[in-house]
């Protein structure tokens, strides 16, 4: 069975009497930082993916999702008209030949481009709310599945929708979306994380661009990662494990280096979001203020829904 055949027998046929009942849905995406990862690489895009862990964290997006009568779908991200070719590859693959056209507007309340898992969220929040919009009928795992096809195909993107779909800090033991992949969650209190973006990182360009070398480093820190998990896993070993990723897989800016040494001074320990030029810590930091304007988010609970 070919890739396509395989993943669109898993979509509904619209329900034609109940499509425009609904002028709008929202829906919500938590976001996601991933500590530490290892590329998995699939021919299809089930499969792909990456294992590791991240904090899912409150602080995500909302989608509105309308029907569109000027005969053509746009997409727009915090008001602005984008290409957005995640978002744009859920629309194709949920609205299929079916010629209806509708308008997506995501606004996000973290950064975009700095670690957070945005394209995947957006994408997830997206299938999320056209499911409802259009009576398509798919449960949680097929609306997720397309999304993180949306990801891995687009190359924004490898774990972030499986964690962004249930929440906590989660550890990815097996690649691909729900009901393909396989996840763990370490236990957490009710913690917030502190951080700072310090700019933008294209998720593409490090994926796609990087080189073997570059993914030989990433695969193998990810592992030595996951080991140093597993040994115990908390949320205080998370944090270790990602600072020495970061480190060991290169993937880390002079400035987010300088920025981890700071918090380290003052006794704690703080990271940086993969893939993104953002570093964050559990609680408050004092060292985290001398970079940039400290944002918080608290660690999220659960994952995408409707609003």
């Amino acid at each position: 069975m070919k890739v396509e055949e395989e993943f669109s027998s898993k979509n509904r046929s619209f329900n034609e009497k109940s499509l425009f009942r609904k002028r709008f849905v929202k829906t919500y995406s938590p976001s996601h930082i991933t500590g530490f990862f290892e590329i998995c690489d699939n021919k299809n895009p089930l499969y792909k993916g990456s294992i590791g862990c991240g904090i899912v964290l409150d602080a995500g997006c909302v989608t509105e999702v309308s029907f569109n009568n000027r005969a053509k779908t746009k997409i727009k991200i915090d008001g602005r008209e984008e290409e957005a070719n995640t978002t744009k590859y859920v629309v194709e693959h949920l609205t299929g030949t079916s010629g209806v056209m509708v308008l997506v507007s995501t606004n996000f309340e973290v950064p975009v481009g700095c670690g957070f898992g945005a394209s995947g969220a957006g994408a997830l929040s997206t299938a999320c709310a056209l499911n409802e919009l259009l009576s398509l009928n798919m449960t949680v795992n097929e609306v997720a599945q397309t999304a993180h096809c949306a990801e891995v195909e687009n190359s924004t993107g490898l774990g972030d929708v499986i964690a962004e779909t249930y929440g906590g800090v989660v550890i990815r033991t097996k690649p691909g979306p729900p009901g393909i992949g396989v996840i763990d969650r370490i236990p957490y209190r009710n913690e917030k994380i502190s951080y700072v973006a310090l700019g933008k990182k294209s998720t593409k360009s490090v994926l796609t661009e990087g080189g073997e070398e570059t993914r030989r480093r990433i695969n193998e820190a990810g592992r030595e990662a996951m080991k140093a998990l597993m040994r115990k896993p908390a949320l205080e070993t998370f944090m270790q494990a990602s600072r020495e990723f970061s480190l060991r897989s290169e993937l880390i800016s002079d400035t987010c280096k300088d920025a981890i040494e700071a918090v380290a001074a003052e006794g704690q320990v703080a990271s940086v979001a993969m893939l993104g030029e953002t570093v964050f810590v559990v609680g408050d930091s004092e060292a985290l203020s001398e970079f940039g304007e400290v944002k918080e988010s608290r660690i999220a609970d659960a994952g995408v829904r409707i609003i």
